[in-house]
C-alpha cells in the first residue's frame, strides 16, 4: 500500500476504535468507516464509492490490526461482502454462528443494505410503526404512499448510532443518557428524529405528522431536532428583544406547562431560553418575558392570540412550529385561533412544521394539507394500522392502548355512587405505594361533588376542573404525582397530554361526549410500556356510543360484555347537511358546541 493508502488505513483504524465501543452491526460500521475514508481522502464526499473501497479492504484477509490490545480482523463474511469488527479472534464456524444469532435479533441492523431494509421493516412492524409520504393531489386530495425502505428515514435505535451522534447536538444526547438515564430513544423518537433532521437538496427540512398514543415520548420527539437546529443556526440575534424561533401550541395549560418543563431542561444545555404562555393568569409578567427575549415558547391558542393582537408577541422569526394534540385543539373550538397564529409565522416553505395527534380525522388532515409541505405521516402504536380487511392499511379508526385492560359496566344512574365506593375500595387495597387512581367526571360540578364524596368516605382526594384556579390545579396535580393524594377527580381537561406516572386505574364515572375522549381518558394509564386498568360506567342514555365503543374494545383485543352488545353495534355515519349519508366521505364533523352553565367562569 502507498502513502495515501497508509493514511486511509490509519484513519480506518481510528474509526475502528470508535465502532468497537458502539458495538453496532456490520453495515453501520462500514458506513462509519466509509465516512472516515471520505474525510481523509480526496473523494469529494462520495460515500458510496468509499464504502466499496472499505469493502475491498475488508475482503483482504491481510488486514488485521492490533487496536489497544485487541486483534481486529476486517474479514469478508461468507454470506455477503459486508463486514464486522470483532474484538476477539473468531473461527469461521464461530463467525457464521454469531451471524445467525444476530439475524434472530429483530431490532439489530444486518450486514448489507438489503438486510438493513428488512431489519428496519421488521423493527417498525414490532413497534407498530408505519410511515406514509403525504402529498397534495388533484383538487387538494391527499395522496399517500408507504415508506418502508427509504434509507433516509431509518430509525435511530440507539443514542450512539452514527447518524444520531452526527446530527443531534451532543449536549442534548448527554442530557438524555447521562442526566436522565435514558437507555435508548422511544419508538416515536427513534422514527421522528431522522425525518425531522433530514435536509433535502434545497436545504429544506421535512414536515412530520405524528399519530401516536399518549405517553409515547412525543415531546422529546419534536424538541430534540428543533433545539439542535436552532442551536446550530448562524443567526445570533441580540439577547434582549429577540423573537421566538420555536413555537409549540398546546390545547390546555397543563399540557403547555408539561412541554415547557422539558424544553426548559433541554434548552438550557444548548443556551436556549424558553417560556410558557397560557390564560387564567395576569398578562404583564408574560409580556415582560417576551420583551426580554426568548428562543422557544409553549402557548395555549387563546392567550397567544391576545398577546399578538396587542403587539406583545411577534412570531415573524418562527422557523419551527409544533401543533401538539392538534385534534384536541380543534375539538375545543380553537381552529380559528390556530389558523390565525400560523398565519403570523414564517410561510410553510420557510419553516418546519410538526403536528402530533392521537387521532387522524378529516379536519386534521385538511389542516395538515393547508399548513404543511408534503409531510411524512408517522403512525405509532396503533392496531388500526391493520385495516378492517386485514391488509396493511391506515384508516381513521381509533385504537386504544392494548396494555390497558378495559372493563365496561352497564349501570343505572342511581347505582353509580355505591358502585364507585366498591371499586375505589377494591383498587386502593394493597396497591403499590406509587400507584394512582384517576376518576373522570363529565362536568365541573360533578367533579367537585365527587371530590367531596370521596373525601367524606375517608380517602385523600383532589380534583382539577375549570372552576379551580391555576394554582389550585397545579397543587392538586403535584399532590397526585408525589403520592400524598393518590386519588384525583378530573374533567376532560386532564384527559389529554398530562404526564402523570404510575396511574394504575382509570375510573370513568360518566361516559364522555365522544369516543375520542374515551380513548384519551383510558390512555392516562398503561403508559411507558406499563399495563393499566380502566373501568367505565355505561348508562342506557349512552347507547348512541355503543357501536363505537365495541369497535374500540375489539381492536384492542378486549372482550365486549353481553350487556353492551344488547344496544347494537351500529356506528352512525358522518352526515352532510345537503347530501345526508351520501356526502363526501371524509368531510369534517360538525364543530363542537361548548356547554356552559350560569355560574361558569370560563
Amino acid at each position: 500500500m502507498g502513502a495515501a493508502a497508509d493514511l486511509t488505513e490509519r484513519k480506518v483504524i481510528k474509526a475502528a476504535k470508535k465502532t468497537l465501543k458502539r458495538q453496532e452491526s456490520g453495515s453501520m460500521k462500514i458506513k462509519s468507516l466509509a465516512k472516515s475514508v471520505v474525510e481523509e481522502s480526496s473523494s469529494n464526499g462520495d460515500i458510496p464509492n468509499c464504502k466499496d473501497t472499505v469493502r475491498k479492504m475488508i475482503s483482504d484477509a491481510s488486514h488485521v490490526f492490533d487496536i489497544e490490545g485487541k486483534t481486529v480482523t476486517l474479514k469478508k463474511k461468507k454470506r455477503d461482502s459486508s463486514s464486522s469488527i470483532d474484538g476477539n479472534n473468531k473461527t469461521p464456524d464461530e463467525d457464521e454462528t454469531r451471524t445467525k444469532k444476530s439475524k434472530k435479533a429483530k431490532t439489530d441492523f444486518a450486514q448489507d443494505s438489503l438486510d438493513d431494509e428488512s431489519a428496519v421493516i421488521t423493527w417498525r412492524k414490532d413497534h407498530k410503526i408505519v410511515l406514509k409520504d403525504s402529498r397534495s393531489g388533484p383538487e387538494g386530495a391527499e395522496v399517500t404512499k408507504l415508506l418502508e425502505t427509504n434509507s433516509l428515514y431509518f430509525p435511530f435505535q440507539t443514542f450512539d448510532s452514527p447518524k444520531c451522534v452526527d446530527e443531534l447536538n451532543p449536549s442534548l444526547i448527554s442530557q438524555c443518557t447521562k442526566v436522565n438515564g435514558f437507555v435508548k430513544p422511544s419508538p416515536i423518537q427513534a422514527q421522528c428524529w431522522p425525518i425531522l433532521l433530514h435536509v433535502d437538496s434545497e436545504g429544506r427540512h421535512r414536515d412530520v405528522v405524528g399519530i401516536a398514543e399518549t405517553g409515547s415520548g412525543k415531546t422529546l420527539a419534536f424538541s430534540m431536532p428543533a433545539l439542535s437546529a436552532i442551536s446550530k443556526s448562524t443567526q445570533i440575534p441580540s439577547k434582549r428583544g429577540r423573537y421566538p424561533r420555536m413555537l409549540v401550541l398546546a390545547p390546555t395549560r397543563e399540557l403547555a406547562m408539561q412541554s415547557q418543563k422539558v424544553l426548559e431542561e433541554f434548552g438550557k444545555v444548548v443556551n436556549l431560553a424558553s417560556a410558557v404562555i397560557y390564560g387564567g393568569v395576569p398578562k404583564p409578567p408574560q409580556k415582560d418575558i417576551l420583551r426580554k427575549g426568548v428562543d422557544c415558547i409553549v402557548c395555549t391558542p387563546g392567550r397567544l392570540k391576545d398577546l399578538i393582537n396587542d403587539g406583545s408577541c411577534n412570531l415573524g422569526d418562527v422557523t419551527h412550529l409544533v401543533l401538539d394534540e392538534a385534534d384536541r385543539m380543534l375539538d375545543m373550538g380553537f381552529e380559528e385561533d390556530v389558523r390565525f397564529i400560523i398565519s403570523q409565522c414564517k410561510t410553510k416553505e420557510q419553516r418546519q412544521t410538526a403536528m402530533f395527534s392521537a387521532t387522524w380525522p378529516a379536519a386534521i388532515q385538511q389542516l395538515a394539507l393547508e399548513f404543511m409541505v408534503e409531510p411524512v405521516c408517522v403512525y405509532v402504536g396503533f392496531e388500526s394500522i391493520v385495516g378492517s380487511n386485514g391488509e396493511n392499511a391506515i384508516d381513521d379508526s381509533l385504537s386504544a392502548n392494548k396494555r390497558v385492560s378495559q372493563t365496561v359496566e352497564v349501570i343505572e344512574d342511581r347505582a353509580r355512587e355505591a358502585r364507585l365506593r366498591e371499586l375505589v375500595a377494591k383498587y386502593s387495597k394493597g396497591k403499590k405505594k406509587n400507584d394512582r387512581i384517576l376518576v373522570f367526571a363529565l362536568y365541573k360540578k360533578e367533579a367537585a361533588r365527587l371530590e367531596g364524596t370521596l373525601n367524606r368516605w375517608g380517602y385523600s382526594c383532589a380534583s382539577i376542573h375549570g372552576d379551580k384556579t391555576q394554582d389550585a390545579r397545579n397543587r392538586a396535580l403535584a399532590e397526585f404525582k408525589d403520592g400524598s393524594c393518590p386519588i384525583l377527580v378530573a374533567t376532560d381537561v386532564a384527559a389529554r397530554g398530562l404526564d402523570i406516572p404510575d396511574v394504575e386505574v382509570v375510573l370513568n364515572y360518566t361516559f364522555p361526549l365522544t369516543i375520542e375522549d374515551y380513548v384519551h381518558r383510558i390512555g392516562r394509564t398503561g403508559r411507558a410500556g406499563k399495563s393499566g386498568i380502566s373501568h367505565t360506567f355505561f348508562q342506557p342514555t349512552d347507547k348512541s356510543h355503543a357501536g363505537e365503543l365495541q369497535q374500540v374494545m375489539r381492536q384492542a383485543g378486549q372482550t365486549v360484555p353481553e350487556e353492551l352488545l344488547k344496544f347494537g353495534s351500529t356506528i352512525k355515519k358522518k352526515e352532510h347537511k345537503l347530501y345526508g349519508n351520501f356526502g363526501p366521505k371524509d368531510m369534517p364533523m360538525k364543530k363542537a358546541v361548548k356547554i356552559t352553565f350560569d355560574s361558569d367562569g370560563e
